[in-house]
Parts: structure tokens; sequence; C-alpha cells
């Protein structure tokens, strides 16, 4: 991954992108994540967090490594009743669902932040964030998440915000929270799209 030191107008607007992301997304991406599930042979452990899976097409390894990595520290199932990330295609949905529904320059923009991030805690622990233990890695997003620096901060909330849109946007991780999916799948109600609230 090409080391990155300063953010370009393209990861800024990358960034505000991300931001934008919202209800109807996440639901969005849960019928993309179904979709992915459905296709199976998404789940297979990894070896390594530098191999890419089936079902990733628009990151790179290094890329991967990062939002893997993220990933790790971000979503800490284990010993909870959440559903382990092992057992969702989290980086599958992200890659498929988020990544490839985005504009070409907001993806290109979206890679030099990761680039960016990934080099970000070198000059504090003197190296990049996927060699960080999970306490280094925790406090390297929270370092970011206080930054006086507005494109620190945005940018580390705004990958975590992707890593966990691909986490709950699969229908699995619903149940340990009781929540049983959208009432309009549940009582067939008919979509309106943005039709305005009636009036009395």
């Amino acid at each position: 991954m090409t080391q990155i030191t300063t953010m370009t107008p393209d990861v800024l607007q990358a960034i505000e992108h991300v931001g934008r992301l919202g209800r109807r997304d996440f639901l969005k991406f849960s019928a993309a994540a179904a979709g992915l599930a459905a296709a199976g042979g998404l789940f297979a452990p990894l070896a390594s967090a530098a191999d890419l899976p089936p079902g990733i097409r628009h990151l790179s390894g290094p890329e991967y490594a990062v939002f893997h990595r993220l990933m790790e520290v971000a979503l800490p199932t284990r010993g909870t009743a959440l559903v382990p990330t092992a057992r969702i295609p989290v980086l599958q949905t992200l890659d498929g669902a988020l990544l490839a529904t985005m504009e070409a320059h907001i993806l290109k923009g979206l890679k030099g932040g990761i680039a960016y991030f990934n080099e970000g805690p070198t000059a504090m622990f003197g190296k990049p964030f996927v060699a960080l233990s999970d306490i280094e890695a925790r406090a390297f997003c929270d370092i970011w998440a206080d930054s006086d620096e507005l494109p620190q901060r945005a940018l580390v909330v705004g990958l975590k915000k992707l890593v966990g849109l691909a986490y709950w946007a699969n229908p699995p991780t619903w149940a340990p929270l009781g929540y049983d999916g959208p009432v309009t799948d549940k009582w067939n109600l008919k979509s309106l799209g943005n039709a305005p609230m009636p009036t009395a």
C-alpha cells in the first residue's frame, strides 16, 4: 500500500459520502447481505488477514487487511451474545454491498483514506495500523476520534461506520438484539418511497 501522508480532496469527499449513509442505506445493504449469504462459501475462516476470500472484488489485499484489523478491534464480539464476526461475511458485505455501489471517484478517495489511516499510527507507535496490538489499535482509534483535526476524526468514524454497517446489515446479527427485521417485511407493507407523511 502506498504511503499517504496528507488527505487529498478525493479522500475528503469519500469521508463526506460515508458520513451521509443512513437508515435507508442500511436496509438496502441488508438485502444485499442476505443475497451474499445465500450465495454461500463466504464464511470460511481466513488463514491470515492478507488472504482475499471469495466475494472480495473492490479491496486490494492491503486494504482488506486494514478493514479486517479494524473489524477485530471495532466489533469485539468475543464473550458476548453477539454473533461472532467469523460467522458473518462482514467484509464481503462491505465490499459487495457498500463499496460496489460507490462512484469510482468516491471509491478512489476512500482507498486513499484507508492508506492514510493505516499509516496514521506510524509516528506514535512506529508501525502501521495493521501491525498494532488490540490495545494499541483501540488507543489509536480513540486518539483520532478525539483529534483536533476534523479529517482524522471523520476518517476513523467513517471507516468504523462502514464496518459496523457491514456487520449489522446481515440479518443473523439481529437475533441477539431481539430485532426480527423491518416491520414493512413482517407486515407486508407496500413501500411508498419518499412519499410525504399523511396530514390530518
